[in-house]
């Protein structure tokens, strides 16, 4: 066992020993690289498991959207915990084919993650922020599901789709089609070629933060005071950001809380509008609807800048987690 824990080490010294050994790198360079580097195999490892998950998800679709209809909530919160845009996808798409409720679709979304709860781990110290997180966004995700199903109970109906032959094919992350039970794609591509995708953006983010920190600011304090990081004009501003249906957007605030840049409140407030791309399956395939559309972008919006600042003004709430 002893000597398995030493291949180990060994093994993730290596990309810390290789760049190091790079001296015409800049120095504020070198802790991208080995941080990136040295993820790679734990974020495929993790996005490996969640395609059997999906797969799984997917090839008993049925029994996933009866439960939706009835405990639509739980089911969206559950799934969206996972760190993957699927889920949103597919409840923008049911939701478009009246098969989920309003609030069904807003607990999904508001609940999902994308990409951002893994990078939390770069910084152990900002890992203990995974657990209020959730929490605050499982809580907000239930009440607002409930009250938006009951204020729009008698303009909610539910089609019965048979959903077994369901097309569920649609354009999902890394340019990928979410799977079909009769199509599915090569179980180990997808995890391959979205931790490639995690992995390039994740560098170039932390290399231009580290840029700036470096060479513009001189430090992370100085960078995160010329952002407001104890206003409450940051929270507003992270939750507008956090609407850009886009796998990026989760990476990028997860990267800057983890440097220190944002605070945790604005974090907050930009993880619950941040769906992945799940705006964007909404407007395409409810494009009919666009009233419907904003007022869903609307609630999301307001939803994460009243959440974002009621925890700004309680911070010590929340005590050690956050900082």
């Amino acid at each position: 066992m002893e000597t398995i824990l030493q291949h180990i080490q060994f093994v993730l010294a290596m990309p810390a020993d290789i760049i190091n050994g790079f001296g015409f790198l800049p120095e504020w360079m070198k802790p991208a690289l080995i941080t990136c580097i040295t993820f790679i195999p734990w974020l495929y490892f993790l996005y490996y498991l969640i395609e059997l998950l999906e797969r799984f998800v997917l090839t008993h679709i049925a029994p996933f959207i009866k439960l939706c209809r009835r405990v639509g909530a739980l089911v969206g919160i559950t799934a969206s915990i996972v760190p993957e845009c699927g889920y949103t996808i597919l409840a923008s798409t049911f939701y478009s084919r009246k098969m989920i409720s309003k609030g069904t679709l807003l607990a999904f979304l508001i609940a999902c993650s994308d990409d951002a709860l893994p990078l939390l781990f770069m910084d152990l110290s900002k890992a203990t922020a995974i657990i209020p997180l959730i929490i605050i966004k499982s809580i907000v995700a239930v009440i607002v599901a409930v009250v938006t199903d009951i204020i729009f109970v008698f303009n909610t109906k539910i089609e019965n789709s048979n959903p077994v032959n369901l097309d569920v094919n649609e354009p999902g992350c890394c340019h990928h089609k979410l799977m079909t039970i009769d199509h599915p794609p090569f179980w180990w591509l997808h995890p391959l070629s979205h931790t490639f995708n995690v992995f390039l953006f994740s560098l170039a983010i932390m290399l231009f933060l580290d840029c700036f920190i470096t060479n513009v600011f001189g430090s992370p304090q100085a960078m995160a005071s010329a952002m407001f990081i104890d206003s409450p004009l940051q929270v507003v501003v992270g939750a507008i950001f956090g609407l850009i249906p886009n796998s990026v957007t989760s990476i990028a605030l997860a990267l800057a809380f983890v440097k220190g840049l944002i605070s945790f409140p604005t974090f907050l407030a930009g993880m619950i509008t941040t769906t992945g791309l799940g705006l964007y399956a909404l407007s395409k395939y409810n494009e009919e609807k666009n009233a419907d559309n904003s007022f869903i972008t609307i609630v999301l919006l307001a939803a994460a800048i009243v959440t974002g600042l009621l925890v700004f003004y309680n911070i010590g709430f929340l005590g050690s987690f956050v900082n």
